[in-house]
Formats: C-alpha cells, sequence, structure tokens
C-alpha cells in the first residue's frame, strides 16, 4: 500500500501546477456556475469533434455533486463513470489519464483502486479556484477514453472564460 501513496504522489509532483494551473475561476464565481460553464464548453468542443453523446460531472474539492449533465442518447452508466472520475481526479489531485500506466500491469495497484472507488480510466480532470489548490474536477464519460480526457480538458479550459 506504500508503494501505492509513493505512486499516487510521484504522479501528483509530475502534473504539479501545470495541469491544475490550467484553470482558475475566479472566487467570486459561484461554483454552479462555472460549473455549468464547464460542462457548457464540453459540450460545444464535443459537438465541434462530432463526439457520441456524453455525460460531464462537476463536484466540488470534497467530491460532493455540484452539476451533472447528460445528453440524449448518452448511456446511463456513462453518468456513473463521469462521477467516478471526477471524484477519483479530486481525491488523487491529478487527471484519471496520469494513472493509468500506474495501475496498468500491477495486480496489487489496480485491486487497491478498485477498493478505494478509484479509476484510471481517461476523463477525469481536476481545477483550480482562485487559492485554493483543488477547487474541483471535471468528469467526462461516454466517448472513446482519449475523448474523454480532450473534453474534460476543454471543460477545465472554458472555467478560464467570462461568462
Amino acid at each position: 500500500m506504500s508503494q501505492i501513496r509513493s505512486l499516487l504522489a510521484a504522479c501528483v509532483l509530475c502534473v504539479g501546477p501545470s495541469a491544475l494551473g490550467q484553470s482558475a475561476p475566479s472566487a467570486a464565481d459561484s461554483m454552479l456556475a462555472a460549473a455549468e460553464r464547464a460542462i457548457s464548453g464540453c459540450f460545444a468542443y464535443a459537438a465541434v469533434n462530432k463526439m457520441p453523446p456524453l455525460s460531464v460531472v462537476v463536484v466540488d474539492a470534497s467530491g460532493a455533486l455540484i452539476a451533472s449533465k447528460r445528453q440524449d442518447g448518452a448511456m446511463p452508466v456513462a453518468s456513473d463513470a463521469a462521477l467516478l472520475k471526477a471524484r477519483t481526479s479530486v481525491r488523487t489531485r491529478a487527471p484519471t489519464a496520469v494513472l493509468s500506466p500506474i495501475v496498468q500491469g500491477d495486480a496489487g495497484t489496480r485491486d487497491a483502486f478498485i477498493t478505494m472507488q478509484l479509476t484510471s480510466i481517461p476523463g477525469g480532470v481536476p481545477f483550480a479556484r482562485g487559492a485554493e489548490a483543488i477547487a474541483g474536477a471535471v468528469g467526462v464519460s461516454g466517448g472513446q477514453p482519449d475523448q474523454d480526457a480532450a473534453c474534460a480538458m476543454s471543460a477545465v479550459e472554458a472555467l478560464k472564460a467570462k461568462s
């Protein structure tokens, strides 16, 4: 278990401010407004890139749900997967895409992830807010893993924009 913690810590250090600092919604911006902007940004990205129907979830720093939307035609289970991805990003303080190499090929780590209700499937990205290092995360599911990850990043980028 200490190996898993060490790997996760190393992962977060590698990701560091470059990934987390990509978004910084204003502290004056309500979390709900920020969440809605993130979801709209993801759906806009998905439309331009002709992605399949998606579910997008935004959670706060504790992993509590702020907003969730599922497009018509998205599998119902996609909402559960998006929530798991968002919560994993908050709990590990890292995008889920960077966790995949840690879990692949290591049954012990994979079992620990399952036990801790974490996922290494790409599509979860944490975001900062004002002085908060981690204010929440976006989770996306419904496309291929690389599509979900790109859409989650576009959601985080949308947090920079003013509504």
